[in-house]
Formats: C-alpha cells, structure tokens, sequence
C-alpha cells in the first residue's frame, strides 16, 4: 500500500496531468486553426493589394504597347505620297509606296501597314509582294474601316481573313482638298508583349467584350472563351461561345475572386484580379498564386500551437515542481514524526529543542526553495512571454526571418531555465559550474533582451558605454547573465515613479580586470541600508514585491568567478541614484 506523502503526490500529479492532456489534444487544434485562420485573412489582403498595384504596371504595360506607334498611321494619312497615290495611283506610285510601307513595317516590326481607297480597296501595303497580299482586297466590312471614315480615327481587333493571323488595327482618315479619299492602316501583333510577360509569376491574359482571351502568356489559353458562371453555379461545364471557342479550364476556387486549376502537382488555388482597358472592349486579367497565404496560415497554425504546447508543458513543470516540494515537506513530516516517536523517552526539554530545530530547518528548505524558484524562474518566463508577443508582431509583417529568430530565443531560454534550476541547487550547495571566457558584450545584450518589455514599459533610457573590442572575462556564461538581469532590473524598479529615468551600464578593462557598472538615477540606498544590502532575506521593497534573495545570490555567483560586487551611491550620497560594480577577471584572449 503506497505511504501517505505518496497517495499525496499521487493526488496532487491527477489534476496537472488531466489539465496537460485536455490542453495538448484540444488547446493545440484550436489555437492552430484561429492563428492560421487569423493569419490567411491578412495575408489575403496583402495578397490583394499587391495584385492590383501590379495589374496596374501590367495595365500601362499594355497601353503603352498600344500607343508606341499610334503615330504612325496618322504621319502617313498626312504624308502628301499617300494622298497623291490615292488621288492617281499609277503603277510606279503605287511600287514606290509599298516599298516604303515595307520598310516602316519592318522597322516597327508591325504584321502590316497598308493604305485604302475611300471604297475600301486595298490600293498599296506592306506585304505586297507576299502570297496573303492585301493589295486588291476590299476591306469597308470591317469596322476598323469605318470608324475611321466616319470619326477620323478607328481601331479594332480581329482575326485577319488573309492572312488569318489576328492582330491589333488603327485606322487613320486621308484627306485631301477637303474631301475624304481613303485610310491609312496599321496592323499589330501581341508577341513581343507576350513574350514581355512570360517570366511573369502571375498568369495574365486580356479578353474583348466577348470574353475571349487573345493575348495572355498561358499559352493554351489563347482563343479561349472566360467560363460565363464562375462562381455562381458549381461545378463548371465547359460551353462553347457562339463562335465555337473553347473555354478556359477554370474552376471555382472558393470565393467570387478564386480560381482554381489542375496542374501536374494537383490542384492550385489563384487569386483573379480583373481591369477595364480605356473604352471598355478589354479586360486585362491576373491570376495571382495562393500558394504563400497557404504557407503563412501553415506558419501562424504551427507557431500557435507550438506557443500552447510549450505554455501547456512549463505549467506542467511548475506544477510538478510544486508536487516535488509537497513530498519533501511531507517526507519530512514522516521524518520529523519517526524522530519524535524515537526520542519519546527524551526529556521534555530535548524534545522542545528538537521540535524549535526541525520547524527552523522546514522552514528553511520552504523560504529557500520557493522564493528561489520564484525569482530565478520569473525573468525567462516574462521574456518567452516578450518574444512571443514579438513573434506575432513580426508574423503580421511578413519578417519570417526575425520570427525564426525569436523562435530561436524562446528555444534557449528554456534552455535557460533549466540550467537556473541546476544553479539554484547548486548555490544551495555553495558549489559553482566550471569557469571559462564569456564575452560581456553578449552577456550585456542578453540580459537587455531579457528585459527589454520591461525597461519599454517603464520608458526607462538604456546608454551602454562598451569598448569597441569585445572583454572576455572569467566567468560562467548563463550566471553572469543572471547576475545583470538581477542588477538590471532592481535598477528599473528603483526609478519607478523619478522624473529621469536613465540606466547607464559602462565597462572599463585594464590589466588583467574589468569592472562592469550598472548605475540609475532613482533614490539610490540609505546609508544604513549599504552594509546589509547582499544579506539574505534583507530587501527594501514593499511586501510582496522581493524577497530578498537576489542580491545575496548575485554577490555568491561573482564571488565565485573570483571577483566582487560592491554597491554605493553615485554621488556619495542618497538622492542621486545608485550603482552597482561588478570587479571581474579578464581573460588573455580579448577578440
């Protein structure tokens, strides 16, 4: 049958253990789900303002593709060559001029320039000497054709019934005494353009008012017809138009802007970003990839429920800590009531005695493990708790690289913690860990990392006045830094509530020691205060603000490096601030 202190222990573990498993197995999903919910939200609307400021480049991309040579049939309408041809097209006018239209299309590598008669008759063009010539051919059908004879100006596109190759046409007006004698025209293709947006992370294609795509860097998309009931009815039946075009493969994505595709990895999920070209006939569209608010949901989901599953095992820790303790002190109880059983024939007065030394020593071992844990524990479980805060801050930014790293923090400082434990016992023991170089620099660094929520929160100035050769100096690593967070943080405390608040940490280096100051400007410490202040249990905070302990463990560790912490006041008397300094041995090797 198991002993009391065990069915105590027993008792105590049940509720940590049910609490850990209810938070491992439905805190963990949960927190994962909201965090990676919470950040596709925003990644969606980053997402979407990056698609439309980039469907705007590729929109001016596209006019000024338009406009480059929208000159050029207006020159030639003005050119006197081209009215005179049509006013007399003789045979040598007529060779001269689709000569020169070869050379300007060749130059504006144009698919075709050519010149109209007022019926519509090509009278000279560029291809004249090719088997899908327009000269001869009459083209007043088209609508090119007669916007231009009846406003000036047209433009249209459209598959050429030649040379069947479609492409973009300008028409411009000739006029001559006063009287409408034909047009010039000018015929553009798209493949410089496509070949432009090729590289193009996102897929984009332009559509006329019949919703077909004509230019796009999807290949296999050209000539296809947009779906008409994205996203209203599920799921997509391909439907030819009314010329018999192909749709495109798009399916519902999810929402009124998603589109999904198929492709050889699976389906992928697209953003689709949409613009009216000038004048309404076009529609330039993107296709954007959801791939990375995949990945920041993916992201935020882990990170959140990593947070919950590290919470959810330091509480587990402290409360097996706190069972631990409870099955000391009983294990002393049944000690100290074995004893009292076996000293029952002592005298009265040995018994007293024996009652007065075992509470001391209870006492004792309870003052010093509790308040020790308490103290040591506190400061890396608020800086977890920082660079969390910080990590979510940085994750809504988009800076995975920093997030990485505060990761990497919260990683050592339970790193950290554990080691704080392993100091305490050994302090308890008045044993030290093995000696080496540390670099104050770094120790400095951490321990302002350490505290930096607080020292915002107090808006307290930090001025660091550090050589600009690192000091490595004999010590162990994890405790010098214990020893600044310590002396640090008294220090914020101390400038609670004064007008200036400044801390100043300042190192000087010289033959073979280092002294490491840390001085604020609060009310510094009374003079009858300064022979007891690294006594322990000696604090002058409030109740239940300190116990005492810290100075005193702070003044064992540097006096384990072989060195000393001395207090005073800054200007040798209170009122002025204090400062703390820390005389440690320096190491050969300074880098």
């Amino acid at each position: 049958m198991p002993s009391p202190a065990g069915q105590l222990v027993a008792r105590a573990l049940e509720r940590p253990r049910r609490l850990l498993l209810t938070a491992l197995l439905l805190g963990v999903p949960l927190a994962a789900a909201l965090a990676a919910g919470w950040a596709s939200s925003l990644a969606i609307d980053d997402l979407k303002d990056g698609a439309r400021a980039q469907l705007a480049l590729y929109n001016a991309n596209l006019r000024a593709e338009l406009e480059r040579h929208a000159a050029v049939p207006l020159a030639l309408a003005q050119d006197a060559e081209v009215s005179a041809l049509l006013a007399n097209p003789t045979p040598a006018a007529v060779d001269r001029l689709n000569r020169k239209l070869q050379d300007i299309a060749r130059a504006l590598d144009a698919l075709a320039l050519y010149v109209m008669d007022a019926k519509g008759t090509t009278v000279a063009a560029s291809n004249w000497n090719s088997a899908t010539s327009f000269v001869g051919e009459n083209f007043s059908y088209r609508p090119y054709f007669r916007m231009a004879m009846d406003q000036g100006e047209g433009h249209h596109f459209a598959l050429g019934t030649t040379s069947l190759v479609p492409g973009y046409y300008t028409a411009n007006r000739v006029v001559a005494e006063n009287r409408t004698v034909g047009a010039v025209v000018l015929k553009l293709g798209f493949d410089r353009l496509e070949r432009a947006w090729a590289p193009s992370q996102e897929k984009l294609l332009v559509t006329d008012r019949d919703g077909v795509a004509f230019i796009t860097n999807v290949s296999s998309w050209r000539y296809h017809a947009l779906p008409r009931r994205i996203p209203i009815s599920l799921p997509i039946v391909p439907e030819g138009t009314s010329e018999g075009l192909d749709v495109l493969p798009w399916a519902f994505g999810g929402a009124s802007d998603r589109i999904a595709l198929e492709g050889k990895d699976g389906q992928r999920r697209y953003l689709l970003t949409s613009i009216a070209m000038p004048g309404g006939d076009w529609t330039l569209h993107s296709l954007t990839s959801l791939d990375p608010v995949t990945a920041h949901a993916w992201v935020a989901g882990l990170l959140a429920a990593a947070a919950v599953a590290m919470a959810a095992l330091a509480a587990y820790a402290v409360a097996l800590r706190r069972v631990a303790l409870v099955e000391r002190i009983t294990l002393q109880e049944e000690s100290r009531a074995e004893l009292e059983r076996r000293v029952a024939a002592a005298t009265a007065d040995l018994r007293a005695a024996e009652n007065e030394l075992t509470q001391a020593a209870k006492l004792a071992a309870l003052g010093q493990m509790s308040a020790g844990i308490a103290h040591e524990i506190n400061q890396p479980l608020a800086a977890m708790r920082s660079f969390a805060d910080n990590a979510v801050v940085l994750l809504e930014r988009g800076r995975m690289d920093a997030v990485r790293d505060n990761l990497t923090e919260i990683a050592e400082l339970t790193d950290r913690m554990a080691s704080i434990t392993r100091q305490l016992k050994g302090f308890a023991r008045r044993a030290s860990g093995t000696l080496g170089p540390v670099s104050v620099h770094s120790a400095v660094a951490q321990a302002l990392a350490l505290l930096e929520a607080k020292l915002r929160r107090e808006d307290i100035a930090v001025e660091v006045d550090l050589p600009d050769l690192p000091v490595r100096v004999v010590a162990e690593d994890v405790r010098l830094q214990q020893v600044l967070v310590n002396l640090i943080g008294n220090a914020a405390d101390a400038m609670r509530g004064c007008p200036v608040r400044r801390l100043r940490i300042g190192l000087v280096a010289a033959e073979g020691e280092a002294l490491l100051s840390v001085a604020d400007t609060g009310s510094g410490i009374a003079e009858a205060d300064l022979s007891r202040l690294f006594v322990p249990f000696f604090t002058t905070k409030e109740a239940g603000e300190g116990l005492g302990l810290g100075l005193s463990i702070s003044h064992g560790i540097v006096e384990d490096f072989g060195g000393s912490l001395t207090a005073a006041n800054r200007t040798g008397e209170p009122g002025h601030g204090a400062i703390f300094t820390l005389r440690l041995k320096t190491t050969e090797q300074t880098l």
